[in-house]
């Protein structure tokens, strides 16, 4: 389960036919994976998709997403340099080949043909929710990309973000009406679920929630959509999506396996610290780690501190499961859906999450203050998750000052170099936008103050 950089061959991308679907975009290579044996079974390829994908989803791109956002700073190395951030070389994070790739949608979609042929449904709709989930950060990471020609040319165009999105809304449309159909599903195979579909079908409802509120700066109707799917979703934390790990070498949580390499370059962040620490939350601690002095330090972007907190002894173990969707998001979308339409239920909203952690209620909030204490709730809540960076595109909240010179936070990563080199569609570094399309500049950070991080 070890995450390894692969280099990009022919770009492999979605293909949402299915049983029950209403959308196709099958091609004649769907099946085609030259590296992969055609005598696979549906359970060996399901399971060493799973693997891949708990390891990608915690990999490199979320650990720029928390430093990003100050939760975490480069304290080593070329990750000193990341931090501030100086994300301007196409060649470090830029290649998205490992959603793609072995591991990734060429595999997923292989998971999805054995399901077909078996008639099982159930496995059918949790390989697309593992579909949608994969190609979702594509488009959050990249914005346009690959996709409904991916798996029939060997050049695909780029399709448009928005459009990613509204093809991902559907294909977990027909996951959840597969995932309530016939067949016996992967069932223990599951490293998620143990195969309960319910369980499975809350997840996509939340994910559902988490894309329309990626598009709510460009669609007026996007927060009564979260809140409609948000509803539906993961409310309990017994049904969190959580990755599968263990203590077996190769299945270790990805932290770990990141800390155990890379020693101390990527540490706890100092405006997450003090944060946590001014609002007395309970969390501290269990978050991280004492460092030097025996006390809980963060470290400023690119500061070279190897005194700064670490992880704590829990969420640094081996066999720690990372929280990819959970209650705790699920109820905040509620919450700010709420807020934005001056729904007093907001406030009974945020509080739900606050009670999990022995937190005081907060009382008489309304209005500006109200969205504030909700993002700031889901900015920590969502500790060590690319969806702070996400929250942070679309409302510059919370409004991080910049540090070691930098001019701007990164709204978007940089097309690779590897993916240049093999399609001629993808623009060339100065080409391409500085944002992507659902991230229109905001000047104006939820707090009211002047954004000082986007340009």
């Amino acid at each position: 389960m070890t995450h390894s950089r692969i280099r990009t061959i022919a770009v492999a991308g979605l293909a949402l036919a299915t049983l029950v679907g209403c959308v196709d975009f099958e091609g004649p290579r769907l099946n085609e994976n030259p590296n992969s044996p055609s005598n696979s079974t549906i359970t060996a390829s399901f399971t060493g998709m799973q693997a891949y994908q708990f390891a990608n989803l915690n990999g490199d791109y979320t650990r720029l997403a928390t430093i990003f956002t100050q939760q975490m700073a480069g304290t080593g190395r070329q990750w000193i340099t990341l931090d501030a951030p100086f994300v301007n070389d196409e060649g470090q994070f830029g290649s998205w080949s490992s959603f793609y790739t072995n591991g990734g949608l060429i595999d997923i979609r292989r998971v999805q043909t054995f399901a077909r042929a078996a008639n099982d449904l159930k496995y059918l709709g949790e390989a697309q929710v593992w579909e949608a989930l994969a190609m979702s950060y594509v488009a959050d990471f990249w914005g346009d990309a690959p996709y409904r020609q991916a798996l029939k040319e060997r050049q695909p165009v780029l399709d448009p973000q928005r459009q990613i999105y509204a093809d991902l809304q559907l294909l977990l449309d027909t996951a959840i009406t597969n995932l309530n159909g016939v067949g016996a599903g992967p069932g223990v195979v599951d490293k998620v679920y143990g195969g309960s579909s319910a369980k499975w079908v809350r997840a996509a409802r939340s994910l559902k929630a988490r894309l329309f509120l990626r598009t709510a700066n460009v669609d007026n109707a996007a927060y009564a959509a979260a809140l409609a799917q948000a509803q539906l979703g993961i409310l309990d934390p017994a049904d969190n999506f959580t990755t599968y790990q263990s203590a077996t070498a190769g299945e270790e949580n990805i932290w770990f396996q990141f800390r155990r390499g890379r020693g101390t370059d990527v540490l706890a962040g100092k405006f997450l610290v003090d944060l946590m620490r001014s609002r007395g939350d309970t969390r501290l601690s269990a978050f991280f780690a004492p460092g030097g002095g025996g006390t809980i330090r963060g470290a400023l972007p690119g500061q070279e501190d190897e005194t700064v907190s670490w992880l704590s002894a829990v969420r640094a173990a081996p066999e720690f499961r990372q929280p990819i969707l959970t209650a705790d998001e699920t109820q905040l979308i509620i919450a700010e859906a709420q807020a934005r339409a001056s729904n007093p239920a907001a406030l009974t909203s945020l509080n739900a999450v606050r009670a999990r952690y022995g937190m005081p209620n907060r009382v008489g909030l309304t209005g500006t203050p109200l969205l504030v204490a909700i993002l700031e709730e889901k900015y920590v809540s969502m500790f060590q998750s690319p969806e702070v960076w996400a929250d942070y595109k679309r409302t510059c909240y919370p409004n991080i000052a910049l540090a070691n010179g930098a001019t701007s936070i990164p709204m978007r990563f940089i097309y690779g170099s590897d993916e240049r080199s093999t399609n001629s569609n993808i623009p060339n570094a100065n080409a391409a936008p500085k944002r992507n399309a659902v991230n229109p500049l905001v000047t104006t950070s939820a707090d009211g103050t002047a954004c000082r991080g986007q340009r």
